[in-house]
This record gives structure tokens, sequence and C-alpha cells, in this order.
């Protein structure tokens, strides 16, 4: 189906909406990769077989090694991964005031 449909009357906005909504709720579509920030999509069964491969590579590995052990990589940044703010410019009790000023 087009966008045309939106327009010569097949479908309304509030279709349109709801089919969105769908797909930005299902995992293995590019939309909801795209909604999350992800890098490709991935479904709740890759997500299990991923938690599962983490569990049998750390479970038969040796304790000593199992800190040099890398996860099955996921489309998403890891902790630590993401980028951090810079410190604020202000203190907090300006921050605090200007918040209060706007009824916060």
């Amino acid at each position: 189906m087009s966008l045309e449909c939106l327009f010569d009357g097949r479908m309304s906005w509030r279709e349109a909406w709801l089919l969105a909504n769908e797909l930005a709720c299902d995992p293995s579509s590019r939309v909801a990769a795209a909604v999350n920030g992800w890098r490709y999509p991935f479904t709740h069964a890759a997500k299990i077989l991923a938690d599962l491969y983490d569990l049998t590579i750390t479970a038969n590995t040796d304790k000593k090694k199992r800190g040099r052990i890398k996860p099955y990589p996921r489309p998403w940044k890891a902790k630590g991964q993401g980028h951090r703010s810079t410190k604020p410019s202000v203190d907090q009790a300006t921050v605090r005031a200007a918040l209060a000023a706007r009824g916060h």
C-alpha cells in the first residue's frame, strides 16, 4: 500500500497511525529499529538465542577467563558506549531556581 491511500480515502489517518505504531512496536521491523536507535532489527527470538549463547559460552568457559568473554553482538549500544554529556556550566541551585520560576 502506498501513501497515496491516505489522500484518496482508501485509508484513514487513524488507520495509518495505528499501523505505524504497530510497526514501531515490532522489534523485527526496520521502523522499530530506527525508533529505538538500533543498527538493525532484532526479534524477540533472536534476543533469547543471543542470551542463551552468552549463557552457554559463560558456563563452558574457565572461571579465570570469563572476564574476557565477549557477548553476542546486539544492535543497541552496550552500557558505556553511549555519549556522555559535558559537565554543567551552572550550579544546581541556579537550575532549581530557574525550574521553580517556571512552575516546576
